[in-house]
Parts: structure tokens; C-alpha cells; sequence
């Protein structure tokens, strides 16, 4: 790799750098610093899907990421944001040899307040999540049991659990999966950062950080704030994924888990040891009346003189492999509950009070908790929905999933698209979508839409055209929009192979 240049921000500005790692979140924020030295960093976030990478052209790993990235910021990172333990937000921290951060100074770091061991609401939903996670590896192991280890449902089962703990860019195999499972402290996520937080804490520390309250001054940065919008503190809004009625954007394309991974009617499977397991075939034969009679194929109800019985051989009786593949829809509602987990955090440039506003993976109830959020500001109080009017800069939520951007406008109640980039944001008004579409929609099953043909018009629409994509050369100018404001926005843009930056002026 060539020689690579410091990011540096404009005088009075900042400037946003996107890698394109692959399907994953890594954000290099160059702030102008206080005084003499050279400019304040901010990192966000740093992982992706195995696989997703190579369908760029690139060809680049993510160690050349980070290496990248170390010689962009001098190897010294001011602020590191983990916003969430997905593998796609961490896996490019942490391995067993030569951490891939092992080099990186990190004067701070900020997490959620779920991750704080003081927090009662934290532990709880973290033993909740280990009870969860132990009980998902049971039903793993009967599964491949049953249906063998290369049964295509085994497969995305562990692909589901790979995200869950992390993975590594050279992919975990079954063993080292299945301890970090089973001791979610091995896992790749967690490792990532428990390396950020204890870099941090051998300088300025590491803050759990909980919506609303004050806003917080960057330590080093000229004037710049920060508002935390989320995770809400409440087990409810983080199990809430997705949108009601008029928030939701339309879905072109509609899967269900529940319907996708049932198991195929000629495979027999058992939720006990093959030793104990009977055959389907062999136990309705004569030799075994006992299944005949008690778990048979009889009809679910006799109708007989106006009476309605179930009988004994009622076919609902049995438990056949069916609850086995569900196993696959339980490690989806795992993985999307730590989403709504998301630090969500909105950076203000201190003279245009300009927002740079990064959801992480936020969904639903992540989303619907901001209206509740405010800020004391002196004596003034600042709400979300004064924060997101005034977004220059969406870091859409999710890859741009169905559930992790809401539809409305900006007179609804709910914070949705149609709060963001308001009045004199709205020319500026810039989104930055981490998605490998392609990946995401032949690799997975059922495919991920990644993101949702409906999200991604309408982003377009409000941004005009200044939408940024992991997998998108560069942003196309739409028709109807002057050469003279395509080119204001091209002016203050990088295209790259490894990376997208965007310079914003705070004017």
C-alpha cells in the first residue's frame, strides 16, 4: 500500500471518511482540535461480514483497512465509539494473534449503557441474552444431530451465530464458535472490546452513556457536541424491531423466518439422541400400537351427535422436527435485539450547529424512544427532533433494513426520515448507506435487502442524489438538479476504492 495521507478536516469543518470494508460499519471522523495538533479523531465502529468484501473491487482485507485507517489518524484515535457487539461493528478490533488494534493509541471510549456492570437493567438483559444464547447452541447441536452437520439449515444457523459472537475476519471454525458460545467472553465482540475499552481506560476512560441529559463536549475537539438519542432504557423498546402501521417503508421484497426454514417432509429428526430416536416410518407400523394409538394420523376432532372430541391419535399430538428449524427465526430475534442496543449519537458543528447524526443499527424501538429524549442545553432544552431537522449527514440505520429507517413526515409524532435535514439542512442533507447489496441478497436465506429498494428511492429523493453506498462507485446526479449544485457536493467528496469522504463546512 502507498503512502497514506493524514485525514485532515477543512478549517471550518470536519470531514466524515466511510470505508469499504465490505457489509459493516468503520467511520474515521476528522475534527478541527482545540488549539495546536493535529485533528481530533472519532472512530466508529469497526467490522463487517466474512464474504462480503469480495465482491468489491478492491481486493483488500481487513487488516489493509486497518492499517489504513492507523496511518489516517497517525495510530492515535482521540474518541472510539463501539455502538453495538455485532460482528459486522467488531470484528475488525480483535484476533487471537497480533490484534488487529493492538498498535492504536485510544485516549476514550464510549458505549451503551447497556454494557455497564453497574446497571441492573444491563445485567439483567445480559443474563436474559446468555440464557437465550446457551439455549440457541442446545437446540444448534440437536439440529445437527438430527439433520446432520451439512444440512443447509446447520449452515445458516452458525452464520446466524457467527454474527452473534463475532467471527473473525478469518472465519471461526465450529470449535472456537461453539466455546465462545457456550463462554460468550471468548467471543470475537466481546474481545474487540474489551481491547478498546482497556486501551482507554489507561488514559481518559470509558463512559456508558444513557439518552438525554446534556450534551457532551468533545475533550480536544473545537466546540464540537455530542447528543446520545439511544439505546433507550427500557427492555420493552429493545425488543420492539419493527414498524406499525404508517411507519414502514414499502417492502418490495417480504420473507418470512418462519415460513423460510421449515424442515423438509422426507428428513426424519428427533429432539432426543439417536438412541432414543424412532423413525417416523417405523412407528406407526403394527409392531408399535403405541404410537399408533397416542400420536397417529387420526383427524384433530370427532363430531359425533353434536359432541366435538379430540382423540387420542390426534396429529397435533406430536412434536416432529418442526421446532428444530425454528431454532434459525429465535437466533434472528436474538441478533436484532442487540441492534436495538445501538449507541445513537448526533455530533453538532459548533457555529451552523450543524448535525452529523450516526444510528447504528437502531430499529424500531430504538427509533420510537426519541421523541421521549431531551437535552439540557443552559437554559434552553433541545429535542431529538430539533437535533435531526437540523442532520446534514444520516448514517442510515442497519444497511438500510426495512425496520431500521422509519417512513413519515415531518409532522408526525414519530421521529422518522421525514424529521431529518429540515430548512437550511435540507440542500446539504447527505446519507451514508454500508451495504454490499449483492451479498446481502445471494448469500443469505432467505436474502437480506440490504437496503430496501423503498429506503434507498426516498433517501435519494431527500438527498438528492447525495447518497453514498459501500458497493456504489459513486453517487449518480439526478435528473433535475443543476451541474452547479452536483458539483458543490462532488467538490467536498472522495471517491475511493478503500473509502468515501465527505467534508462538511460549518458555515
Amino acid at each position: 500500500m502507498s503512502a497514506v495521507e493524514p485525514l485532515t478536516p477543512p478549517q471550518n469543518g470536519v470531514t466524515v471518511r466511510m470505508y469499504r470494508q465490505g457489509h459493516g460499519d468503520c467511520f474515521l471522523v476528522a475534527f478541527p482540535r482545540e488549539g495546536e495538533g493535529p485533528p481530533y479523531y472519532v472512530m466508529i465502529d469497526c467490522g463487517y461480514k466474512p464474504g462480503s468484501q469480495e465482491f468489491l473491487a478492491h481486493g483488500k482485507s481487513i487488516g489493509d483497512i486497518v492499517n489504513h485507517l492507523h496511518a489516517s489518524c497517525g495510530g492515535r484515535i482521540d474518541l472510539a465509539i463501539l455502538t453495538h457487539e455485532h460482528q459486522d461493528h467488531l470484528n475488525g478490533i480483535w484476533k487471537a494473534n497480533q490484534p488487529y488494534f493492538e498498535d492504536f493509541e485510544i485516549d476514550e471510549a464510549w458505549v451503551a449503557w447497556t454494557e455497564d456492570p453497574g446497571n441492573s437493567l444491563a445485567n439483567e438483559l445480559r443474563t436474559r441474552h446468555k440464557d437465550q444464547l446457551l439455549g440457541l447452541l442446545a437446540a444448534r447441536r440437536e439440529l445437527a444431530l438430527a439433520a446432520g452437520e451439512d444440512d443447509p439449515a446447520v449452515s445458516r444457523l452458525d452464520a446466524l451465530l457467527d454474527l452473534e459472537l463475532g467471527g473473525a475476519a478469518e472465519r471461526l471454525d465450529m470449535p472456537e464458535l461453539l466455546a465462545a458460545a457456550e463462554n460468550p467472553e471468548r467471543s470475537v465482540n466481546k474481545q474487540g472490546m474489551k481491547l478498546i475499552k482497556d486501551k482507554a481506560a489507561a488514559k481518559k476512560g470509558r463512559l456508558f452513556l444513557s439518552p438525554g441529559t446534556e450534551p457532551i463536549r468533545l475533550d480536544g475537539a473545537a466546540g464540537i457536541r455530542a447528543f446520545v438519542l439511544g439505546p433507550p432504557e427500557s427492555a420493552e423498546l429493545i425488543a420492539d424491531e419493527d414498524p406499525r402501521d404508517g411507519e414502514g417503508f414499502p417492502q418490495d421484497h417480504a420473507f418470512s423466518f418462519a415460513g423460510a426454514f421449515r424442515a423438509p417432509e422426507d428428513r426424519p429428526s428427533s429432539p432426543f439422541r439417536r438412541q432414543f430416536y424412532v423413525p417416523l416410518e417405523f412407528a406407526f407400523d403394527s409392531e408399535t400400537p403405541f404410537f399408533l394409538e397416542r400420536y397417529g394420523r387420526g383427524s384433530d376432532v370427532v363430531r359425533e351427535r353434536g359432541r366435538v372430541e379430540v382423540p387420542p391419535d390426534a396429529a397435533w399430538r406430536r412434536i416432529d422436527d418442526e421446532w428444530l428449524y425454528s431454532a434459525e427465526t429465535l437466533a434472528l430475534k436474538l441478533n436484532t435485539g442487540i441492534n436495538n442496543t445501538s449507541l445513537v449519537v448526533a455530533f453538532e458543528l459548533p457555529k451552523s450547529k450543524k448535525v452529523l447524526f450516526f444510528a447504528g443499527d437502531a430499529q424500531r424501538g430504538n427509533w420510537s424512544s426519541w421523541k421521549d429524549v431531551k437535552f439540557k442545553d443552559g437554559t434552553a432544552t433541545v429535542t431529538a427532533k430539533d437535533l435531526l431537522a437540523r442532520a446534514v449527514l444520516y448514517k442510515v440505520s442497519h444497511h438500510g433494513s426495512h425496520n431500521a429507517t422509519l417512513s413519515g413526515s415531518a409532522n408526525d409524532e414519530h421521529p422518522n426520515l421525514g424529521w431529518m435535514g429540515q430548512g437550511l439542512a435540507a440542500s446539504e442533507f447527505t446519507a451514508m448507506i454500508t451495504a454490499v447489496s449483492e451479498w446481502a441478497m445471494t448469500k443469505n436465506q432467505p436474502p437480506w435487502v440490504h437496503p430496501l429498494p423503498s429506503i434507498r428511492k426516498a433517501l435519494e429523493s431527500k438527498a438528492q442524489g447525495r447518497v453514498f453506498q459501500t458497493d456504489d462507485n459513486e453517487p449518480v446526479k439526478p435528473e433535475g438538479l443543476s451541474a452547479a449544485e452536483w458539483k458543490r457536493f462532488t467538490d467536498r467528496s472522495v471517491f475511493e476504492d478503500l473509502y468515501f469522504d465527505w467534508m462538511v463546512l460549518d458555515e
